[in-house]
């Protein structure tokens, strides 16, 4: 018989243990997450300082032919002045230089949707309702 145990408490060991049995079966499963995992992934990341402080940056990366925008923030009393542009279409000619065709990325309806679609990014995806009154989308864009 099998038994379900709940964790009570947050456990590192065990998240790195599915995460090292799911990256095993996807090896096994796809050349191309083998081969990503035994590549150096280039990494993007910007910064806009203001007086020695960050006011805005952008962090990605670059695999499989996509730039994996993962992060892009600009503080809030700083907005308007173009800095999340600059970020953008900087890293955008970052990633093609090294090779991305495409971008990912995910945002909520809250924060920067109509900031992505002036940049020609269209939604590849959407999650309803999530958070509640919210709207989760993956978006996308060929470079």
């Amino acid at each position: 018989m099998h038994t379900i145990v709940r964790i009570h408490e947050e456990d590192e060991s065990f998240q790195q243990f599915l995460t090292g049995k799911l990256r095993d079966y996807n090896n096994v499963h796809s050349a191309h997450h083998r081969e990503i995992r035994e590549a150096i992934v280039p990494a993007i990341q910007l910064k806009i300082e203001q007086e020695g402080r960050i006011i805005a940056g952008l962090y990605g990366s670059v695999y499989w032919g996509w730039f994996d925008l993962d992060r892009l923030w600009v503080e809030s009393n700083v907005q308007g002045q173009r800095l999340g542009s600059r970020l953008l279409e900087e890293g955008e000619t970052i990633a093609k230089s090294l090779g991305a065709t495409r971008v990912k990325l995910t945002t909520f309806s809250f924060q920067a949707k109509s900031f992505y679609e002036r940049f020609g990014y269209t939604v590849a995806g959407v999650l309803p309702d999530y958070p509640p009154g919210s709207d989760y989308y993956m978006m996308m864009k060929e470079l």
